[in-house]
């Protein structure tokens, strides 16, 4: 059986049981035993491969038999009337651990149990986020589509770009084994060069202000995890293939994991060849002229990605882990010609073969190493571990000279090159009461190109922060102080008849020192007689402009505008407030969850259309970044009911954001949307999934934005599940329906989403000896 299906159900059946073993003995214990006097033992439990902490685990004290069970931050308390003796703790997943003759507090941890389920190990995966919600769907584009709260940009294969309760870009983090993501993420056109099929565990966390994402997770953020011992203990073959119709797409994908007692090591390739997008629709209007779209192709949106992975893990005589670990991503394609300067009509007739690229396109490229140690058991150094990491990103975009405007016409195609040199390190040392470190990280970047947009920058961020837990709750701050510099730029500027008529002043060099930071309260809470449990959050975060936000002065091909920066912004400060409450896991029976927030920010940093026109032809009118206050709120929701054979879930999100100092929303704010979903399972392993998607019109627009008309749309997956593997068949919007992304820069040009599609995929996991 599928791998994610298998951890999937084992996770549930993990949650169940021990809360099930959890509910029967704290309702029976007190019938064992009575008297006037107590002894109370208190504590935390922790995974001890992570030192994350563990909900859920049942806590016996002996030799009076009563129970209790640790909550959401892994903290317990348990007594019994003539003294303990003695604690026994359990829970499936983990090795039973029995602590003899306690002192009044004590730290346990817990190591991982491993259980073989068909062809799949399982061990438990734990996040270091508390408000984490691990993403379990086939493919990450479907579990970004169909999670309440998160949507997805389309940027073909190999790059992603995540939106997170409205908000994407730098401010949304993407974390790949702890380390953040860069590569000149700004827009909706950039995204980040990640290959979830060669993970082995993704979550995403709500939200601003978690301590060890660092700053950028205004929105929230994404996890990746590469295999390792913790999580895939086992030697095993992932392997996957995949053909789609609709946009033509082909894809392969190989995960070699082997596992020894001194050393674990993977590595790992996928390949995937993308034709254009496919839409309903045979014409557009942009700048008062339309143009035609003969076949109905999205012309030059093919391309092609690759990625790998290798990385080797090595128990020391000393104790200690050491972990190397190295990812090499590689994505060429084409470029909409309609999102480069004024298009031709002739620009936009189709391409001649499936996969050909020609100009505008893009080039992205990016390797990135990363070593990790831990400290020993004992001595000055237990409990701390460090990483260290270094990457480079490359992104090259490719033009006709005839895109250029006024002026004389550029002897290359090269309008835009933007290389990018990061570290990042991070020292930690976790513990049963909280954790404490640090976090260092700088960016060299360098661009070049005749289409002037950023200039030339450097970046540095030195954090300092700490968690701890008091009384129940957690509290959490961290201190950021972030220097920047850029360098300036300045080019001739011409009219229509090519003539020099002055300077045209892009940049002016800048240097910066400003501070950031975060600080939150946490407090789990629970109800026994009804298994509702939930966490109440309330964050205060600042968050430092990007070097985009500052010095940007051009045309941003992913946008459709003229960006322009703004030098004088400042930290950019926020009040949130974060609840979420849900029954419990069940296997059967009736599930739901919601979780919902509101902040309140000073100096929100948004893109807002001026009065000023930009020097260069076809540019149009100055979008400039200015800070204004702003408020937020949002809710998601979900309800499901399991049976043996069938699920039936309804799930939704709503999204308010708004500039307060016009009243009018702020700009990409997504509509309402809801999704119900039935799906019914075979003893023979066949299951059928039908699910309709509605999306609410998106009424709350920013200046100069239209309104977006609301859209029904249906999906079937249809599943079969053998001893050699999965075999999947999605079809998505069913009805081939002509529907407007509010979030899409597409939108822009009144170009409808991806029709349309059908996918067939075959996954399947080897185990070996």
């Amino acid at each position: 059986m599928n791998h994610i299906s298998w951890r999937r159900d084992f996770d549930h059946a993990v949650d169940v049981r021990c809360a099930v073993l959890t509910l029967c003995l704290v309702v029976l214990s007190p019938l064992m035993g009575r008297s006037q006097t107590s002894m109370a033992v208190e504590g935390h439990v922790l995974q001890a491969s992570s030192s994350s902490k563990l909900p859920g685990v049942l806590v016996m004290a002996w030799p009076c038999g009563l129970a209790a069970s640790t909550d959401a931050l892994g903290a317990f308390r348990v007594s019994c009337p003539q003294g303990i003796d003695s604690l026994t703790l359990s829970c499936v997943g983990f090795d039973t651990q029995v602590v003899v003759s306690p002192a009044s507090h004590v730290d346990v941890w817990m190591e991982d149990l491993k259980v073989m389920l068909g062809q799949a190990q399982v061990a438990a995966n734990r996040f270091s986020e508390s408000e984490a919600s691990a993403l379990d769907q086939p493919t990450l584009m479907q579990a970004l589509d169909r999670t309440p709260g998160l949507e997805s940009l389309d940027l073909g294969a190999g790059m992603i770009q995540p939106v997170v309760r409205g908000l994407f870009g730098s401010r949304v983090a993407v974390l790949e084994d702890g380390v953040p993501q860069q590569g000149g993420r700004w827009g909706s056109d950039h995204g980040v060069l990640v290959a979830p099929e060669l993970q082995v565990a993704s979550a995403w966390v709500p939200g601003g202000g978690h301590v060890w994402m660092g700053p950028e997770a205004v929105g929230g953020g994404l996890r990746f995890e590469s295999p390792s011992r913790t999580n895939a203990p086992e030697t095993q073959t992932r392997m996957g293939a995949m053909v789609q119709l609709g946009q033509i797409k082909g894809g392969l994908h190989a995960l070699h994991i082997a596992s020894t007692p001194k050393i674990h090591w993977h590595a790992g390739m996928s390949v995937t060849g993308f034709g254009s997008s496919q839409v309903p629709q045979r014409r557009f209007a942009y700048l008062g002229r339309v143009y035609q779209l003969e076949t109905g192709a999205l012309t030059n949106t093919a391309g092609l990605s690759g990625h790998a992975v290798f990385g080797v893990e090595r128990e020391t005589h000393a104790g200690r882990t050491l972990t190397w670990s190295m990812r090499l991503s590689d994505v060429h394609q084409g470029l909409f010609p309609g999102i480069v300067g004024l298009p031709r009509q002739g620009d936009l007739s189709p391409n001649d073969g499936l996969l050909e690229i020609r100009l505008p396109n893009q080039h992205a490229s990016r390797i990135q190493s990363i070593v990790k140690w831990s400290g020993a058991e004992t001595g000055v150094d237990a409990g701390w571990g460090y990483m260290l990491s270094g990457s480079w990103n490359q992104r090259s975009e490719y033009a006709p000279p005839h895109a250029h405007g006024w002026g004389p016409l550029p002897d290359s195609d090269l309008s835009l090159a933007l290389e990018e040199w990061t570290a990042f390190g991070e020292a930690r040392r976790n513990s049963a009461h909280g954790s404490v470190g640090m976090q260092f990280e700088g960016q060299h970047v360098t661009t070049t190109g005749w289409e002037f947009l950023l200039p030339s920058h450097r970046r540095m961020r030195l954090s300092t922060m700490g968690e701890f837990n008091v009384a129940r709750s957690r509290l959490s701050g961290r201190m950021d102080l972030v220097y920047a510099q850029q360098g300036s730029h300045s080019e001739p500027l011409y009219n229509s008849e090519g003539v020099v008529v002055g300077t045209d002043v892009r940049a002016l060099a800048f240097d910066t020192l400003m501070p950031g930071g975060m600080l939150s309260w946490q407090r789990p809470f629970s109800w026994k007689d009804t298994r509702t449990e939930g966490m109440a959050t309330v964050v205060a975060y600042g968050r430092v402009p990007s070097n985009h936000e500052w010095g940007a002065n051009g045309i941003h091909h992913g946008s459709f505008r003229f960006e322009q920066g703004n030098p004088q912004l400042g930290t950019e400060w926020a009040m949130e407030g974060r609840l979420s409450v849900h029954n419990g896991t069940r296997s059967v029976g009736w599930g739901w969850k919601t979780q919902a927030f509101v902040a309140l920010h000073r100096g929100f940093i948004s893109l807002t259309p001026s009065a000023q026109f930009a020097p260069i032809s076809h540019a149009g009118q100055i979008y400039a970044f200015r800070a204004n206050d702003a408020f937020r709120t949002g809710l998601e929701a979900e309800m499901s009911h399991m049976s043996a054979r069938q699920t039936l879930s309804i799930t939704g999100s709503a999204l308010g954001q708004w500039d307060l100092q016009t009243g009018l929303g702020l700009p990409f704010t997504s509509p309402a949307q809801a999704r119900l979903s039935w799906e019914g399972r075979t003893r023979g392993g066949f299951a059928a999934q039908l699910s309709g998607l509605a999306v609410a019109p998106a009424v709350l627009t920013a200046r100069n934005e239209d309104a977006t008309p609301g859209a029904l749309l249906a999906d079937i997956t249809l599943s079969q599940t053998t001893a050699r593997g999965q075999w999947t068949l999605d079809v998505s919007n069913l009805f081939n329906r002509a529907w407007l992304d509010h979030t899409s820069a597409y939108r822009a040009l009144g170009l409808v989403s991806q029709g349309r599609w059908v996918q067939l995929r075959f996954t399947t996991l080897l185990k070996r000896g």
